[in-house]
């Protein structure tokens, strides 16, 4: 009998160490794994999103520093900031690969500074940095955009 509950205490251990194998290779092995299997917002979402018309991160964080509500305009330029990372790791319709690295670096970088603007309380550097992006729509659009 002691044999036989060896046996089922061996068999136990071997099932938990498969198990543990099975599970650590289902996981992602780095951040950047996980970042392949993260869902992107599209182009079109970011644009609409993040610029067009008063409802879009853009306008209602200028609004929202104007009027002093910090919590929003936060909120709201780190949804923009997402949207900036986002961007360049997606392939837009039209255009030169490195064209488009050196665009949405520029845009990634603006938006980082809306977001930092928000965090600092700091309107004028807000508008400093939308002023920016909305200085680059044309010369991206012109090489990028599809249609």
């Amino acid at each position: 009998m002691h044999s036989k509950s060896r046996w089922l205490r061996y068999s136990l251990l071997a099932a938990l160490g498969a198990a543990a194998i099975a599970i650590s290779a289902a996981a992602p092995a780095s951040a950047d794994d996980k970042d392949k299997n993260e869902k992107l917002p599209t182009i079109k979402e970011i644009m609409k999103k993040g610029h067009n018309g008063t409802d879009a991160y853009l306008a209602k964080i200028a609004a929202e520093a104007k009027a002093g509500k910090w919590d929003d305009a936060q909120a709201d330029a780190k949804g923009l900031a997402y949207f900036g990372e986002s961007l360049g790791k997606l392939t837009p319709p039209k255009g030169d690969k490195k064209s488009w690295e050196g665009l949405t670096k520029k845009y990634a970088t603006a938006t980082e500074a809306v977001k930092k603007g928000a965090d600092d309380k700091d309107a004028k550097a807000i508008d400093t940095a939308i002023g920016t992006i909305k200085k680059s729509c044309g010369a991206c659009h012109k090489a990028h955009k599809g249609k």
